[in-house]
């Protein structure tokens, strides 16, 4: 009996320890997958933190790269004489499909519909304070509609702008490669010393479809032309703030010396690609672009002859640069051309030309100096576009990538180039190819910045502008 409670009592100790053993295995077992769980969490946190603090400084690096300004921007454009030739106008006629209002010191005069506004320089000085009938002249033969001149001298100022906001003003006598150029916005035209100056006060959107119209055809994709209307917005704004800091008169100008404005008219896709990036500009302080790209953009080996040589000799992709046939071209030109070239801009009264030879590449390939010689007489060129303007010569013709031919503008396409045939040959008849040098190169433009058909063979390929300019930039 003893014995059976025994046992009895045994088997319950051991039953009692086992529940024991079990529920402190299933509690630490609890406590070590909560344990689990609270790390796994807190490290997946951290993760997402992580990635939350990436997006963030992506989102913050895109909002640095691309930012929107406030509406309402005003951007004040010299416009240039015929083609560009002069700063300044001798003569200005204006017309307006409706009236016109006119501003001269404190008081203002209305040109009736129809009529034509002639504005002449006089080089004697004036007062330019008030409208007077010294200043104003009424005519109604000569002209096919009744006429107003305005005769400004040095130090005077007038303000013409159309009777309706969304009229325009036209110059029909100013030479553009559209007849007739109209400009939005108010025109201000100065007398000094040498003629008229003339500037156009206009909404900076406004004037961005005329830039975008003048600087890549419409016929590019929309998404090229999107990035073509930030590089533009981008330039301008920086223009812009240099030129008020400096206090100048205008911001930047109609021409190549800036970028080219109402040139061609704006039209329905230049100003929806304003439109579709509206505001929107690059935080960068030097933004260019230019026609068509050599194919050097990132490299780095080319600053050798021998390298940018097998490098320029490689025949590009058929449809490299939207198909441009600028991608390589050549010439032929002169030794006297050259001659005359560095005669008129260095003064270089030499007889022969000895020598002509690239002494130093970017390392892109592009040329940076260049040695001209006669004898024991020697000219050093830097820069590329003043070796571009030395080896120039209006009326010779290019030879392009497909086969056709093109007009020499007066000074190279590009500085991507090699001499084929210069140093130490001799001069001999004026007839024979030796008395001239034949350069082969590639591109169009300074090479600097953004490609414009380079971005319109990214947008066919799918690109999106932002894509096409952080490629570029």
């Amino acid at each position: 009996m003893l014995l059976f409670i025994f046992l009895i009592l045994l088997f319950a100790a051991m039953a009692a320890m086992s529940f024991i053993l079990l529920h402190r295995y299933a509690t630490e077992g609890r406590e070590v997958s909560a344990n689990t769980a609270k790390q796994s969490f807190a490290n997946d946190q951290k993760m997402r933190e992580t990635d939350s603090k990436e997006e963030a400084e992506n989102s913050k690096d895109t909002e640095d790269f691309l930012k929107k300004l406030a509406p309402g921007r005003t951007i004040r454009v010299q416009i240039l004489g015929d083609d560009y030739l002069t700063d300044n106008h001798k003569t200005l006629a204006v017309t307006a499909p409706q009236e016109m209002h006119i501003r001269c010191g404190k008081e203002e005069r209305t040109v009736p519909s129809g009529s034509l506004l002639r504005i002449l320089w006089s080089p004697k000085n004036g007062s330019g304070e008030n409208v007077s009938d010294d200043i104003f002249r009424e005519s109604s033969s000569g002209d096919p509609a009744r006429s107003v001149t305005a005769v400004l001298s040095k130090d005077m100022s007038l303000t013409v702008k159309p009777a309706e906001k969304d009229q325009a003003l036209t110059l029909p006598e100013l030479k553009r490669g559209q007849p007739n150029p109209s400009y939005a916005g108010k025109l201000c035209i100065y007398g000094s010393g040498d003629g008229l100056t003339v500037i156009n006060e206009v909404d900076l959107e406004t004037y961005l479809q005329s830039v975008v119209s003048s600087e890549m055809p419409s016929s590019y994709p929309m998404q090229a032309l999107c990035a073509q209307a930030i590089c533009a917005r981008t330039y301008a704004v920086n223009c812009m703030e240099l030129a008020r800091e400096q206090k100048k008169i205008a911001d930047l100008d109609d021409s190549v010396a800036y970028q080219v404005y109402n040139n061609y008219p704006g039209d329905d896709l230049s100003a929806q690609a304003v439109a579709m990036t509206l505001g929107l500009v690059m935080n960068r302080s030097g933004v260019y672009y230019y026609s068509t790209s050599c194919l050097t953009e990132n490299r780095t080996d080319l600053d050798s002859e021998e390298n940018f040589r097998k490098f320029l000799d490689n025949p590009p992709p058929g449809d490299a640069e939207y198909g441009s046939p600028w991608i390589r071209w050549s010439v032929r030109i002169s030794r006297q051309h050259i001659l005359d070239n560095l005669k008129e801009l260095y003064g270089c009264s030499w007889k022969e030309l000895h020598r002509a030879e690239v002494l130093e590449r970017k390392p892109d390939g592009q040329v940076q100096s260049v040695i001209f010689s006669s004898g024991s007489e020697e000219l050093f060129v830097e820069g590329e576009y003043q070796i571009r303007r030395a080896f120039g010569c209006t009326g010779l013709k290019l030879l392009l990538n497909d086969g056709s031919e093109a007009e020499n503008p007066g000074f190279l396409p590009s500085a991507y180039f090699y001499i084929q045939e210069c140093a130490g040959m001799p001069k001999k008849n004026a007839k024979t190819d030796a008395d001239s040098i034949l350069i082969c190169g590639g591109g169009y433009g300074h090479g600097i910045g953004m490609s414009q058909n380079g971005a319109a063979a990214m947008a066919q390929n799918g690109a999106g502008y932002e894509e096409i300019l952080n490629y570029y930039y």
